[in-house]
């Protein structure tokens, strides 16, 4: 069953990914920061958590979403998440009652924060006080913890081998649809812009990068251009991802000297058979 999320917040692209992306698990509704909007969703939809995905957010919506978690969502003991940066949710935890129940970094990929959301909703509902008859013996202990380090090793495997991936493209759809093609086998992170992508770059590397050639506010020429010109990105192999047919722009990306480009819609198998071109 799908878990029901309430959303709020200026992190609007974000927002809008719950909707596109995260359909398959979750039902969602959004609602402004003003607290008798906030008070009337909460009394007709009958929510598993309520996720703040903060952008820039003025200090009288904070306070107002901090009565509004405080009258309604703590008393019934539902989850108070929120998605930031580490500057969004240190003001909010200056204000009173600003802790969340679980703060998640907005530099996660969208299907980690989705992991994150849903793990700590099912745990929160299934956990029960232990019993006498429920403790673990030593032996279960034992048992249990071998299995936990084998686990985490496992997953540690897992993490280590798959290439992470960098998408950059102002389209939802475009993020949806490449995430679903390469599945398992690659790990992709999400920008929506040319300047979200510098920023996670600055403290994350990655193994390759589909940059859109047409975005708003930087374009993927201007973004390629500040990649080559970093010694810490210059030689991080980047694929264009562009819908137009216009060769005088298409020879202005390659002049760029990308390491491909690839046509919207884009085709699955010649993405993968790029990725494994360029990914050793």
């Amino acid at each position: 069953m799908k878990k029901k999320l309430l959303l709020f917040g200026n992190n609007k692209p974000l927002i809008t990914d719950f909707f596109l992306q995260g359909e398959d698990t979750f039902e969602c509704m959004s609602c402004s920061q003003i607290y008798s909007d906030m008070k009337l969703h909460h009394k007709y939809y009958d929510m598993d958590a309520a996720v703040y995905c903060i952008s820039s957010e003025k200090r009288e919506d904070m306070a107002n979403v901090l009565q509004f978690v405080q009258d309604t969502i703590q008393k019934e003991q539902a989850p108070f998440i929120v998605i930031s940066d580490n500057f969004g949710y240190d003001a909010l935890c200056r204000m009173p009652g600003g802790k969340a129940d679980l703060h998640i970094n907005i530099m996660e990929s969208f299907s980690a924060i989705c992991e994150h959301i849903t793990d700590y909703i099912v745990r929160g509902k299934n956990s029960e006080p232990e019993t006498e008859s429920q403790l673990p013996t030593d032996i279960d202990f034992l048992l249990s913890e071998e299995n936990l380090l084998a686990q985490i090793e496992s997953e540690m495997r897992d993490l280590i081998e798959r290439p992470r991936i960098l998408l950059v493209d102002d389209s939802t759809i475009i993020h949806k649809t490449i995430k679903s093609y390469l599945g398992n086998k690659y790990d992709v992170s999400s920008a929506i812009s040319g300047p979200a992508a510098l920023r996670f770059l600055k403290t994350k590397e990655v193994n390759l990068i589909l940059l859109d050639y047409e975005m708003p506010e930087m374009d993927g020429v201007e973004v390629l251009k500040k990649l080559r010109s970093d010694p810490k990105t210059a030689h991080v192999p980047i694929i264009f991802l562009t819908g137009i047919n216009d060769t005088s722009k298409i020879q202005k990306a390659l002049a760029l000297k990308p390491n491909g480009y690839l046509l919207k819609p884009i085709d699955r198998a010649l993405l993968m058979e790029k990725l494994k071109e360029l990914i050793k």
